[in-house]
């Protein structure tokens, strides 16, 4: 039976050999016993996990009502993020579920939300990339809050400049009738928590919020993994 037993891991012993993994974020060989990232990038994360104090943003967004991250974009969040968004990693989301999940709670038990809204990509975005990042974030905060997912409430056109190189007012000019509301969906009187992956300036959080208060949302609040820091 002892042989029997170890069959399964001999198997993945055989399929590493052949097929090896690695590291969503460093990009080192994993181990067997290590799974989407290694150990030493997986030990990282609690350290750079903010404090519920820390993850309140202090910005002060138009139309946003409050916004809260988990982690600095920093190295490892970094690159497992840009794992997940541009080479279709997306089983490493699972790698944020523990943090996600305890913020998540206490979140959900502070404030009421009625639907948790992803930030839309453009068509062609979803095309290439054949997901949404902050669908399955949404997936992963439903999981631990029971919240539903409104992911067709807003969509959001093709067709606008990247966001990456422009400055703070730019992506508010920017943003500006990037996104709609579809169909006859209930808003007026609601509470929302936008998901998203990344909050740089907020500008992109704020102009979703715009959309969701112009047609009469109660409350709009934005969850995201990461934000980036300024320079001091």
């Amino acid at each position: 039976m002892g042989f029997f037993a170890q069959l399964p891991d001999y198997w993945e012993a055989f399929v590493r050999l052949a097929y090896p993994s690695y590291c969503g974020a460093c990009r080192a060989f994993l181990a067997l016993d290590e799974r989407d990232i290694c150990h030493a990038c997986r030990a990282k994360l609690p350290g750079l996990l903010f404090t519920p104090e820390e993850s309140a943003s202090s910005e002060s967004l138009e139309s946003l009502d409050e916004a809260w991250t988990l982690f600095p974009y920093a190295s490892p969040v970094r690159e497992i993020i840009t794992g997940i968004k541009f080479e279709k990693k997306r089983w490493l989301v699972r790698t944020f579920e523990e943090a996600v999940t305890e913020r998540a709670r206490m979140l959900a038990a502070e404030n009421h939300y009625d639907a948790l809204v992803p930030v839309p990509v453009s068509k062609r975005t979803l095309v290439k990339r054949e997901f949404n990042q902050a669908e399955l974030i949404a997936g992963l905060v439903r999981k631990a809050t029971g919240i539903p997912i409104a992911s067709r409430l807003l969509a959001k056109r093709s067709g606008a400049a990247a966001q990456s190189h422009l400055t703070r007012e730019e992506r508010q000019v920017n943003l500006r009738g990037i996104f709609r509301k579809t169909g006859g969906s209930r808003i007026r009187g609601l509470s929302f928590l936008l998901i998203d992956d990344i909050m740089t300036t907020g500008a992109t959080a704020a102009e979703t919020a715009r959309i969701l208060k112009q047609h009469g949302a109660r409350r709009v609040d934005l969850f995201a993994l990461a934000r980036t820091l300024r320079a001091s």
